[in-house]
């Protein structure tokens, strides 16, 4: 019976150890984003709380991370872009991620959009990729 349980413990072990590894690895890389000074006149929507994930986007063997923020900004779309092209930010296995930014249409109900100061909202995106390693979310 104890040879049981050990064998299972054994066999979840090894499919749940790459899953939290892959955890953690998207947690750090989103801990070190939102460490990074903000870019001008912005600020965060939804401080962390991002949209993330760990899972296989595409074909192939390979886990693909991902995080999504929200932003208050004056600065267009190519300021912030420029901005986030600057920043020195590791990824998953220390190279810099990919960083997409989204600039919805602003409308003026939205909560996001004040006339007086011309905020509007902006997504930004932060992609990575690596092995699948045995997580079977990767496969």
């Amino acid at each position: 019976m104890l040879s049981l349980a050990i064998g299972l413990f054994l066999l979840v072990a090894l499919f749940a150890v790459p899953v939290w590894e892959n955890d953690a690895k998207l947690a750090a890389m989103i801990d070190r984003f939102e460490s990074s000074p903000l870019p001008p006149k912005s600020d965060w929507l939804e401080y962390g709380s991002p949209d993330a994930s760990v899972e296989l986007r595409g074909n192939g063997n390979h886990c693909d991370y991902r995080a999504r923020f929200m932003l208050r900004t004056q600065l267009t779309g190519r300021e912030l872009t420029d901005y986030y092209d600057r920043l020195d930010i590791a990824g998953v296995e220390g190279t810099p991620p990919s960083i997409t930014v989204w600039m919805p249409e602003p409308s003026k109900r939205s909560a996001y959009y004040s006339e007086g100061f011309g905020s509007h909202r902006a997504i930004v995106e932060l992609s990575d990729s690596t092995d699948n390693g045995w997580d079977l979310r990767c496969t």
